[in-house]
Parts: C-alpha cells; sequence; structure tokens
C-alpha cells in the first residue's frame, strides 16, 4: 500500500497543486453490448456525464479517446459519482483491469482526480449524522497509510450495510468507495510480497540442494587403487574413498573394547544384539559380515552404523547362520566343471571397496569408510552370476574406472540426510550410500543388467 497521502485541498491552497490523483475505485463498463466500440488496453478513457440520458439522470458514459462510446459506469457508482462530477470537484479517467466477466463486464480500474472545487470535499457546515460520518470517513481516507489493507478491509466490511442503506454525503461515499481501492494495492503489494518470498525461497531451498548434491558427490567420489582382479568371468576393480568418514569395522571395535554387544532378543534364527559405542566413536558393521559369538556364528542383515545418539535404540539385527541346513538356498558348482567355484579376490591393503564388472559392464559397486569393511563385504561376490558366459572385451582398469564415473558424477539421487538413495531416482541404479560429516560411510549400488534372464545364480533348496 501507498504510504503517499493526498491531502483534501482547502479554498485557500494554491490552484497550481491542480491536477492531483485522489485515488482509484475498482468498478466496470456496464451495458457493452450495446455499444459497437472496444476499449483498448493501456489507455486512458474519459468518462463524460449524459444528464438527458431517458434511462438514469446520474448516467456517466465511458468513451475511447478518437473513438465512440465503449458503455456506462454502474448505476450505484454513478449515483454518488454524478453530483461530484456535476460540481466540479473531481474528474473521473478509466483504465482497462482485465478481461470482461461472464456478465458481460468490463473491469476497469477508475481514476479519481481532483477538480477545482476539490475543496468541497472537506464537508460542509452541519450538525447532522451525515456530517459526523463524512469527517470519521475523512480523517479515515486521509490516515489510511497508517492502517494495514487488512485493517481497513475489515472496517468496509463493518460499515457496508450502513453506506449501503443510503441517506450519506456523496462525498463521504466517494472516500468509502476509494477506501477500496487502497485495500486493491495492499492486497497487490502484499501478494508481490508473498511471490518475491516463494521465489526467495525457492532459490534459497535450490542453492542448498545445488550445494548439497556438490557435497554429496564429493563425499561418494573414489579412485581406483589396482588393476582389475579375476572372479570366474567377472572383475573386480579396488576403490579407494577419497573423504571416508572416520569410523571402526565392527570386529575391530569390539577386539579393542571400543564397542561392546549383548544379547537383548532370540529365537531359533533371529536375535537382536544390544550395541553400546564409547563417546565420540562411529562403528559399521557391513551387510552379510559374519560374526563369532556366544551365541554361536551370526551374520549382520545389513549395513548398520552405530554411535551415540546416531539410531535411537542402537540394535544389531542378525541373523543365524544355517550351517548344514538343507534349506539354506546357495550357488550350485558342479563336480569337476570346467568353470570350479573360483576364489574371492585379494584386495590391496588401500582399498575399501571395489566394483564388480561382466566384460565392460559395472554390475555393483561397494564403497566403505574402512578397509577391513571392504574385506568383510567380498563374501558377497559369491552370491552373484560369476558363472555366467564370459563377455568380451576385457576392459583395463582405467576403462572400468571410467564406465562407473557417471554413477558418481552424474546420477541422479535423493538426499535424506544421512543417507541419499538412488532407487527411483535413477533408472537403471538402485542403492543407498550414508554420509556423516561430509564424509562417506559405505555406498552399495547396483547396476541392472541388460540380460537379467542371466543374472541370478542356479539355486536348489
Amino acid at each position: 500500500m501507498s504510504a503517499e497521502i493526498t491531502p483534501i485541498l482547502s479554498p485557500e491552497t494554491s490552484p497550481t497543486l491542480l491536477p492531483q490523483k485522489l485515488g482509484w475505485i475498482p468498478t466496470w463498463i456496464v451495458g457493452r453490448r450495446y455499444y459497437a466500440t472496444v476499449p483498448p488496453a493501456d489507455t486512458a478513457l474519459f468518462c463524460e456525464r449524459q444528464p438527458d440520458n431517458p434511462h438514469d439522470a446520474d448516467a456517466i458514459a465511458v468513451y475511447v479517446p478518437g473513438g465512440g462510446q465503449a458503455g456506462h459506469l454502474p448505476r450505484h457508482d454513478a449515483a454518488y459519482l454524478a453530483p461530484l462530477v456535476d460540481r466540479g470537484i473531481v474528474r473521473l479517467e478509466a483504465r482497462l483491469a482485465g478481461p470482461d466477466d461472464p456478465d458481460n463486464r468490463t473491469p476497469i480500474r477508475l481514476e479519481v482526480w481532483a477538480a477545482e472545487q476539490v475543496a468541497d470535499l472537506a464537508g460542509r457546515s452541519a450538525d447532522t449524522t451525515e456530517a459526523v460520518w463524512h469527517h470519521q470517513l475523512l480523517g479515515l481516507w486521509q490516515n489510511r497509510a497508517r492502517y494495514t489493507h487488512t485493517a481497513l478491509d475489515a472496517f468496509r466490511d463493518e460499515m457496508r450495510p450502513l453506506f449501503h442503506a443510503g441517506g450519506l454525503w456523496p462525498e463521504t461515499q466517494l472516500f468509502y468507495r476509494l477506501l477500496k481501492g487502497t485495500v486493491a494495492d495492499g492486497v497487490a503489494v502484499a501478494e508481490q510480497a508473498r511471490q518475491e518470498e516463494l521465489k526467495r525461497k525457492a532459490e534459497e531451498a535450490e542453492r542448498r540442494l545445488a550445494e548439497q548434491l556438490a557435497e554429496c558427490r564429493t563425499a561418494i567420489a573414489c579412485k581406483p587403487c589396482g588393476p582389475l582382479l579375476p572372479f570366474g568371468h567377472l572383475s573386480v576393480l579396488p576403490l579407494r574413498a577419497v573423504r571416508p568418514t572416520g569410523v571402526m569395522p565392527l570386529a575391530s571395535a569390539i577386539r579393542e573394547g571400543t564397542a561392546a554387544i549383548t544379547c537383548r532378543t532370540e529365537t531359533d534364527s533371529l536375535c537382536k544384539l544390544q550395541m553400546r559405542v564409547e563417546q565420540g566413536h562411529c562403528v559399521l558393521a557391513v551387510q552379510h559380515e559374519v560374526l563369532d559369538t556366544t551365541l554361536g556364528r551370526v551374520r549382520v542383515l545389513h549395513d548398520s552404523v552405530f554411535a551415540p545418539g546416531l539410531v535411537e535404540k542402537e540394535l544389531l539385527y542378525v541373523v543365524k547362520a544355517e550351517r548344514g541346513s538343507s534349506k539354506r538356498r546357495k550357488p550350485v558348482f558342479m563336480a569337476d566343471a570346467v568353470m570350479p567355484e573360483p576364489a574371492l579376490p585379494e584386495l590391496p591393503q588401500e582399498a575399501t571397496g571395489f566394483a564388480l564388472f561382466r566384460g565392460v559392464k559395472p554390475l555393483e559397486i561397494v564403497l566403505f569408510a574402512h578397509p577391513d569393511c571392504a574385506v568383510a563385504a567380498l563374501p558377497l561376490l559369491c552370491m552373484r552370476s560369476w558363472h555366467l558366459k564370459p563377455a568380451t572385451p576385457e576392459p583395463s582398469a582405467t576403462e572400468a574406472f571410467a564406465a562407473i564415473q557417471p554413477i558418481f558424477l552424474d546420477t541422479a539421487f535423493n538426499i535424506n540426510p544421512p543417507y541419499i538413495s538412488f532407487t527411483d531416482s535413477a533408472p537403471g541404479v538402485s542403492g543407498v550410500a550414508m554420509i556423516l560429516n561430509k564424509g562417506l560411510v559405505y555406498l552399495r549400488v547396483e547396476i541392472k543388467e541388460d540380460d537379467t534372464c542371466e543374472k541370478k545364480p542356479i539355486c536348489v533348496n
């Protein structure tokens, strides 16, 4: 809302201050269907009294400059404006405010300008209720910049029955209607501010997201740290995390006394172990890692990170290894086959992960913050279809690393701190990574194979 206050001219005021705009009223041009002239946009339309109009003695016509008549002002506006125009208190101009509405009315901004006798708007000398109301509205209109548009709109709602009942001076009704334009200006300013704030927030959110994406891509970056290692008809590329988070492998943490586990609940096949980690330490348990405990050999169900305050209950879910069970599903390796079950590759000492390839096609990437975690994850390779037919050509270590670089640099992912998820965001790629203190804890990514029918190993019960 504009803070400018237009004063009412007194008879002593110099006429050189004229003309000045008093305000505007949102209204319409009516009766358009009776006239062929179409009011143009961005053009000031002038308004002229038609006292001889047979249908309304207060009629005010709207004309297009250099053209014909476009219609009239509504009767309820003409009723109080006509006397003011006739007395030389105000003059009127109109500008289009939008397209025609369903009732064939053309919305306009009716601008009210001071004329030579504008000082008469100050009111008459009278001791009547009408005079009291006029001076109340005059004072409010002159000090309208002190109030918010919502307060002025609430006032108009309260006073609407009184002003629509009639009997008030035309000058008073003009101020009441001018307040509607003031309210509309306030609404427009508030909406513009709201849109600008929404834009600012959207830009800020986009900037933060871009920063998060950049930080995440930096955190999951890796480097090759050795040549390709054979694993049956597959190849394993050793990797090293560039920015690992300071975590300890589960087995090392237990041996050093940094972490301790106790049994919480146990069944024949599943047990929950409660993990306690010393303050200032972070421990990582790797999926399918096998531990020898007093409960027997147990296998970690999924990657789990433990640190004081990081997880609410700090529970490690493990599945008891089913040694010798006939129900256990496992790959079948034929006796005396040309391709026996291969030995697991031996990763370089500095490797914190690896990428699995079939020919030049990457199948899976696992990356951790600590080399021991990569070694613990190696048995997962036995779950892969290493015994498929050979794929050619076999890449070099440089070519293999180039093939997985887009996963780290370009693939889309969703951020839900401290996790990032590749699932449902990148076609053909699924997986998750965990980042703490802008460094990598672990990453697992699986790349879909085109020949999915050969993806799984032959299994028996």
